[in-house]
């Protein structure tokens, strides 16, 4: 009777070590410009809080100066906090929603593509009526419906005047440049390159290791 010795047998796994794709310029391209999108959404969530106090003790004094009734300037104050302040909350949550389209365009996600294009669409409608509201404003060419009350429309010109004059200038600036941030973003994702890190065929996980050949029997 003699017993053959055998050394153990290593778990050999059936999968060979897998090569990560590539990330293209263009995406990597893509997936940045939506995050200074991003950035600039809460800059002008910043400004847009850091305004409140100005634009109303102005109006505080232009109304005064107009002869508003205080009534009157009551409204037109809680109208203008409330709409400085979802502005910001706005702009918050598309810095939120651009920020994780980036990091899903940055890991390959082919439903963030979509949605990307999707968000830039939006984004680009939505820039160009900043574009015309702040061209709006700075020219002056605002109007001011009063409903028939004097009061009232004097009131609202005194809020349109007590923006600051860098206000209209400074909220162009920044529809342009996300109009250009949109388009360029959308463009960078429909280019070639892009289409074949998207289409490309996605990893399997892991398969388990090869169970261990089991020592020879004693002859």
């Amino acid at each position: 009777m003699s017993q053959s010795a055998s050394s153990p047998v290593e778990p050999v796994s059936p999968a060979g070590p897998r090569v990560l794709p590539v990330r293209p310029t263009v995406v990597t391209a893509a997936a940045a410009i939506l995050g200074l999108v991003a950035l600039l959404h809460l800059v002008n969530a910043i400004l847009h809080l850091a305004a409140i106090s100005g634009v109303l003790n102005r109006l505080r004094v232009r109304a005064v100066l107009e002869g508003v009734s205080p009534g009157i300037l009551v409204n037109l104050e809680n109208s203008a906090k409330v709409a400085l302040l979802t502005s910001a909350a706005v702009a918050v949550i598309a810095a939120i929603v651009l920020l994780a389209l980036a990091w899903g365009v940055w890991q390959g996600n082919r439903v963030a593509r979509i949605l990307t294009w999707v968000v830039c669409g939006l984004g680009i409608l939505l820039a160009c009526c900043g574009i015309s509201g702040a061209v709006s404003l700075g020219t002056g060419n605002v109007t001011v419906q009063g409903g028939g009350d004097p009061s009232y429309t004097r009131g609202a010109q005194a809020l349109v005047d007590s923006f600051p004059g860098w206000w209209a200038a400074l909220t162009g600036l920044s529809s342009v440049a996300q109009v250009l941030g949109y388009i360029a973003t959308a463009v960078l994702l429909a280019l070639p390159a892009a289409n074949a890190f998207f289409s490309r065929p996605r990893s399997l996980p892991p398969g388990p290791d090869t169970p261990a050949v089991p020592p020879p029997t004693t002859a």
